[in-house]
């Protein structure tokens, strides 16, 4: 009987107040949902991709190293911290001999060997004749585990059974070259054979070019790469960190991206919500002293009458959890996975939920619903039921500071007064109204930001660096003098592009890209981070800011590059460039020739005055793409991260408007009696509704001007957090900061416009009716 009375008051005491709850229900769902459903992404990426490279056995470091001799392998398998050490060899321009030509990059493996092997999808096991095609190449090719594939290797044709179809760990995101900004299965994948199978490309013998090295836990990487150049010597060409492989390094960057997101906006959406509901929360439970002053006087225990406040908060912020565990992974989770998948191949595809991040979220909005309904209800413990049945005894009055200038304080109109002795004596209130307003408007300015750090990437490399109409890749065999004999019409530049190792003074070891072009170059105009227009050095290099930051260098320091001829050259960092993505390093023709490289174009920028379709068929090149599509795949391949600003936008909207909502309802629940006494009075609306309307509009004021500072703090932290291959600055522009003034400002005439209605069906006889 009496707990079911309880359940019964607590059912009536959520529908009369039934706003505040929902309120505080929306918010618990959205800080939780947005908290759990980033949080997804960059888990089940970072799950997916170490359990993936765990399966395959993939290696910290590979060395190319043209023929590495069995004293080499003996001598990097009995260096300190090396755990095995493989050959084998690897080429990436074999042709598969079906409709299209594909490219496929080829591992020739020995059959004993445990490093970097695929994870198969279907078939068996790799045998000596046959060969692992990659799953994703396969099914858009319309190929099956049994059918013959011929290959073309070094110009030499092999035909091998297909005997299984697999993923690599290696190849998460597999790009053919630099025209691509996104995977396409149907023209590029790998294909694993055995060792003996290669040796009819290569006169009989087994070309290994490539050296596969696990280390043991706790091994200084950097320390064990930096003595392959004595183990190797000419041999080497250049050492690649596991984190330097293009799908490593993309999975990384994905993690990394979400990790920083999944960070820096829950966290705001936690402390708003935490602050909103410690106001609602508090104040509900001292509206309720007369009721808890009754239970008392019934003889309702003080652990019942305890749990029974708790238990407005432990529901609804129970509820709130229970929705955003399931809105975050199923709706967020999803729609922002589903963008990534088209990326990225994984062997598994199932979702995996932050658990720690979950439970800390839970506990806070437990805290903070539950927890502060106990603190004030425990307080209120201590009163007699003849207190609690009284009145709560007003503040007692003090002057507040604006009274002491006179002078003002007497120009002032009454009800300019009354506002500002009301606002004064509830600074509590107030401050929670102004933090509350400037988080929800940092948050949508900080979304904003994010979106256009994303959306101003693909346009500062599509529309300010590069100005051609089409990148065409060039053959092998293509030389400068042949495409100098065409007579293009139109602009034409052509350029080397290629990795290369580079190595600072104190040892610090990368690859990275290079750039080699004329040093007038009319197609591509780099920039520095100020925007100012550079150009090449004719003697030196230009590196990519990030890439300098990396590298721990600056203008004028040296580094040294592998050439192809396996010596290192010392070169100067003459000029630092802004690139926001594909962070490298620049130079002239006529440099890298001065140092000993042959420029050999691996790629033409062409700019048409009339379109040449037989050239871009012709055997010349091997593909080709237009600076539009480069632009439009490069957004695809940023789609996750569009989606989640968007995502963030209509959030942070809607927590504003809770937020302004919640903060005026109660602020019209605490001065009705008041509103309805100056009624009495015979004060008409129009004088009455200022009373409240003014403060909110000064909370929302406030409020947006201090969101701008929390708005740039955001959008900065954001765009240091998106990995190592992208350098952004943020902006926070004019435009975006009235966009975030503008909704709130929406949203708060919105709610006292509500409150303006509530003001005119004030019950004058209810509001003051003393208390029995």
């Amino acid at each position: 009987m009496v707990k079911g009375a309880l359940i019964k008051k607590s059912i009536q005491d959520m529908k009369k107040n039934r706003s505040q709850f929902l309120s505080i229900f929306i918010m618990a769902t959205l800080a939780m949902g947005m908290s759990v459903g980033l949080d997804t992404i960059w888990t089940t990426i970072d799950a997916h991709s170490q359990s993936f490279y765990k399966d395959t056995n993939i290696s910290d470091f590979w060395v190319a190293a043209s023929n590495p001799s069995e004293l080499n392998m003996w001598r990097v398998r009995n260096i300190k911290g090396v755990q095995k050490a493989e050959k084998r060899f690897t080429v990436n321009n074999a042709t598969a001999r079906i409709d299209g030509k594909p490219t496929l990059r080829v591992y020739a493996v020995p059959s004993e060997n445990t490093l970097d092997m695929s994870v198969t999808i279907a078939g068996k096991k790799l045998s000596k004749r046959g060969s692992i095609l990659d799953r994703s190449f396969a099914q858009a090719n319309h190929l099956s585990v049994g059918d013959t594939l011929a290959i073309e290797v070094n110009d030499k044709r092999i035909d091998t059974t297909i005997e299984a179809l697999a993923l690599s760990s290696e190849n998460i995101y597999a790009v053919k070259d630099t025209a691509s900004m996104m995977p396409d299965p149907k023209r590029y994948g790998f294909i694993t054979i055995d060792e003996d199978r290669i040796v009819s490309a290569y006169g009989g013998l087994k070309p290994y070019n490539q050296v596969e090295v696990q280390l043991t836990k706790g091994a200084d990487a950097v320390k064990i790469q930096n003595q392959m150049d004595s183990i190797f010597g000419r041999k080497l060409n250049f050492v690649m960190a596991q984190t330097d492989n293009r799908g490593v390094n993309f999975a990384n960057a994905k993690v990394i991206q979400f990790q920083s997101l999944a960070t820096v906006f829950p966290f705001m959406f936690f402390l708003v919500t935490a602050l909103i509901t410690f106001s609602t929360m508090m104040r509900l439970t001292e509206d309720q002293r007369n009721q808890i002053g009754i239970l008392k006087a019934l003889g309702y225990s003080k652990k019942s009458i305890l749990w029974h406040y708790t238990s407005y908060g432990v529901f609804v912020g129970t509820l709130g959890i229970l929705v955003g565990i399931i809105f975050g992974p199923n709706v967020i989770g999803r729609l922002l996975l589903s963008k990534i998948k088209n990326l990225m191949t994984f062997p598994a595809e199932d979702m995996v939920v932050n658990i720690p991040k979950f439970l800390f979220g839970a506990s806070i909005i437990i805290t903070f619903t539950a927890g502060i309904s106990f603190l004030s209800c425990l307080k209120l413990q201590n009163e007699t039921p003849a207190e609690l049945l009284r009145a709560k005894t007003p503040k007692k009055g003090c002057h507040i500071f604006l009274e002491h200038f006179s002078y003002v304080w007497m120009h002032l109109k009454f009800s300019q007064k009354l506002i500002a002795r009301n606002a004064m004596h509830n600074k509590f209130r107030i401050a929670v109204s102004i933090l509350g307003v400037s988080g929800c408007v940092g948050l949508i300015i900080g979304a904003l930001a994010l979106f256009d750090l994303v959306s101003g990437i693909p346009k500062t490399l599509y529309e300010k660096t590069y100005s051609y109409d089409q990148k065409v890749i060039l053959d092998s065999d293509t030389t400068d003098r042949a495409i100098r004999n065409l007579n293009l019409d139109g602009t034409v530049q052509d350029m080397e592009e290629s990795s290369i190792q580079l190595t600072t003074q104190e040892g610090l070891r990368k690859m990275t890209a290079v750039s080699v072009f004329s040093k007038k170059s009319p197609l591509i105009h780099l920039e520095d981070a100020d925007g100012n227009s550079v150009t090449l050095p004719d003697t030196g290099i230009a590196m990519t800011r990030k890439l300098a930051e990396l590298m721990h260098v600056k203008v004028g320091d040296t580094v040294n590059l592998k050439r192809s001829s396996d010596t290192y050259y010392p070169v100067i960092i003459m000029k630092i460039v802004y690139m926001p993505s594909a962070q490298g390093i620049y130079m002239t023709d006529d440099y890298w020739q001065k140092i000993g490289e042959n420029f050999n174009p691996t790629s033409l920028l062409v700019k048409w005055n009339k379109k040449n379709n037989d050239f871009l068929n012709s055997g010349y090149i091997t593909s080709y793409t237009d600076r539009t599509t480069q632009k439009s795949d490069f957004e695809g391949n940023l789609s996750a991260i569009f989606g989640t600003s968007l995502l963030l936008i209509v959030s942070g909207a809607v927590l504003a408007f809770v937020v302004l909502y919640n903060m005026g309802m109660l602020n019209f629940a605490e001065r009705v009696r008041d509103l309805a006494t100056l009624e009495v009075l015979g004060f008409h609306q129009k004088k009455i509704r200022p009373l409240v309307l003014a403060e909110n509009v000064f909370s929302v004021f406030v409020g947006i001007l201090f969101g701008i500072p929390i708005g740039r703090y955001l959008a900065n932290t954001i765009a240091g957090g998106f990995g190592d291959d992208f350098d952004l600055i943020s902006h926070v522009t004019v435009d975006r900061i009235l966009i975030a003034a503008l909704v709130t400002l929406i949203f708060a005439a919105t709610v006292n416009y509500v409150v303006r209605k509530k003001i005119k069906s004030i019950d004058m006889l209810q509001a003051l009716k003393s208390v029995e």
